[in-house]
């Protein structure tokens, strides 16, 4: 369970799959700052720490701070915390990679829609022509 504040942090890398140090960058704090809270060294982080993190990653303020879910938001889209995480990890990729995965995307949906055509019933045209 992530009862701590590091806990809650170190879950968040993991889930993001991003380093301490590309983490620190990100919401433009000294690594070794962010190395403190995940040891535990510092029990309350500060409030702009905490802005910094739910800004950068879409975190839900009260997850990072207390624990409630979920994880993660989008503003004004209603989410699952594993939907609003997949989000967020294609916004730490370059524009070109999110650019792929886009592509990807658009694929698999171009062939559900294609398997969904297949399945339905076709009408067939009759020609009621009065003579």
């Amino acid at each position: 369970m992530k009862n701590t504040l590091a806990d809650r942090l170190a879950y968040l890398l993991s889930s993001l799959g991003i380093k301490q140090l590309d983490f620190a960058k990100r919401i433009r704090f000294a690594q070794s700052y962010v190395s403190m809270v995940l040891n535990g060294t510092t029990t309350s982080a500060g409030p702009r720490f905490i802005e910094a993190i739910c800004r950068e990653f879409n975190v839900n303020p009260e997850w990072l701070t207390g624990g409630k879910e979920p994880v993660f938001t989008i503003p004004d889209v209603s989410l699952s915390s594993r939907k609003a995480a997949i989000l967020t990890k294609i916004q730490l990729l370059s524009a070109e990679k999110q650019k792929v995965v886009e592509d990807i995307i658009d694929g698999f949906i171009w062939k559900e829609q294609s398997y969904e055509d297949e399945k339905k019933p076709r009408k067939i045209k009759s020609e009621n022509r009065k003579k």
